[in-house]
């Protein structure tokens, strides 16, 4: 495996970086609907309609798919042939899953990307941010972001479960960074632009 994995949720944060550019640099897993524009080197979907809707195409067949195992799948031949199951499951959102299981495989450096925790400001309320709204499976663009506290608490974890692992999440310099992440001596917040300078890559919108 890569010695720098590139972990990607659906934050609009990392709107228009490429996942084809990262893969020059290593690997990349990613979670959801990214399968609709892109082939990441690990696809994580924990979400069953996510899943299945994946299911509905080729996909799962000609690439590397993680899910947890549901017994609604028994029915379905594409899932149970083609999609690996983790074992045990988690039960935590995919994005942090994503994260744990790239750390497993013991990485020097992991980058986060798109992963935002907090909506966009709307007057007296946050609203859903993600590169895949008002599609299939998603939220509306209008509706109200989920409360990100499960996501957080469960990133918290695999920073101090792979303690020896370098974790750098991407963000635009003035986005949201949880306190509760500040005191992990392994994360460091790492601003868009330099990210991209690091590696040489543009925005492609």
């Amino acid at each position: 495996m890569s010695e720098t994995i590139f972990v990607l949720g659906n934050g609009e944060s990392r709107k228009g970086i490429q996942i084809e550019d990262l893969k020059q640099h290593g690997k990349v897993f990613a979670c959801n609907g990214v399968y609709r524009t892109d082939t990441p080197d690990v696809l994580v979907a924990v979400d069953p309609k996510m899943l299945l809707e994946i299911a509905e195409g080729d996909y799962i067949i000609n690439n590397n798919v993680w899910s947890n195992f549901n017994q609604m799948y028994k029915k379905n031949d594409k899932i149970m042939n083609h999609v690996q199951f983790f074992q045990p499951s988690l039960g935590w959102s995919s994005g942090p899953t994503a994260l744990k299981y790239a750390a497993d495989h013991k990485p020097r450096k992991i980058y986060i990307l798109g992963f935002d925790y907090q909506g966009h400001n709307d007057k007296q309320r946050k609203i859903f941010n993600n590169l895949f709204k008002d599609t299939r499976n998603y939220k509306r663009s209008t509706e109200e972001a989920t409360f990100f506290g499960n996501w957080l608490n469960q990133t918290k974890r695999v920073l101090k479960d792979y303690p020896e692992t370098e974790f750098y999440r991407v963000v635009p310099k003035d986005w949201f960074k949880p306190k509760d992440l500040e005191w992990n001596k392994n994360l460091k917040h790492v601003d868009i632009d330099e990210f991209l300078r690091i590696y040489n890559l543009k925005i492609k919108m």
